[in-house]
């Protein structure tokens, strides 16, 4: 837990707020991309400080221009086709009008979302450049305790923070297996069965194996239980 004061955390807003145009980048191939040598469509949903939209985003796409109010938080998801991770930017007040979309940042921009589209004015209002500021990893923020302060106005008394837990698998067939999050390391199994371990926050963390097209799923509540799920790669 970080004390941080409310009014550092939350965007100073107006009645009349002008439209501006903003450009979103997605600077590099999403690692699964790269790994199959294959494009992805997005279907991108954006809260524009008003209201939740979404488009369709066309293959090989990596630029597009939407348009949010100038006086508050933006918060903007591609999510790939099939059951991926999303990949996640924001824009506040005084940042660039070219925002860049990674896949780190997609768990945290779905949470705004799923939070915008309950009560948007509190995540308007939010400043994502002082919550990065006063936490050691955007993953470590505990979701259930951040939407509850968001809501109740709570949030410059702290953020409540989650641990990793030591996870183990022993039954990852083996092949090279590439991360879904730049942040999050790839693995190599050399024969099947060897025991796999992870230090990693509460989440869903995906692995894809290209070889075989098999896909990892990784989830971890905040109790630290793990499941584990070994699928098919979706079609995107």
């Amino acid at each position: 837990m970080r004390i941080i004061i409310l009014s550092v955390l939350l965007l100073s807003s107006c009645v009349l707020e002008p439209w501006i145009e903003i450009e979103l980048v997605i600077p590099e191939p999403h690692p699964f991309e790269d790994a199959f040598s294959e494009s992805m469509w997005f279907t991108l949903s954006y809260f524009d400080g008003e209201k939740i939209i979404d488009r369709h985003i066309p293959k090989g796409i990596r630029r597009i221009d939407v348009k949010v109010r100038a006086g508050g938080l933006a918060v903007f998801s591609f999510r790939p086709a099939g059951e991926l991770g999303a990949i996640g930017g924001f824009y506040e007040p005084g940042d660039d009008n070219q925002v860049e979309v990674l896949p780190e940042y997609g768990p945290f921009a779905e949470l705004l979302l799923s939070a915008a589209s309950y009560r948007a004015d509190p995540v308007s209002r939010l400043s994502v450049k002082a919550v990065l500021a006063a936490v050691p990893d955007i993953q470590a923020i505990n979701e259930t305790a951040f939407l509850l302060d968001i809501f109740n106005g709570t949030l410059g008394y702290g953020i409540t923070l989650n641990s990793r837990f030591h996870i183990t698998y022993d039954s990852v067939p083996e092949g090279r297996w590439i991360s879904e999050r730049f942040d999050v390391m790839s693995f190599e199994v050399p024969y099947s069965g060897d025991t796999v371990s992870w230090m990693l926050y509460p989440g869903v963390y995906r692995f894809a194996e290209a070889e075989r097209r098999l896909l990892l799923t990784v989830i971890i509540d905040e109790e630290g239980t793990a499941s584990f799920m070994i699928g098919r790669i979706p079609l995107w």
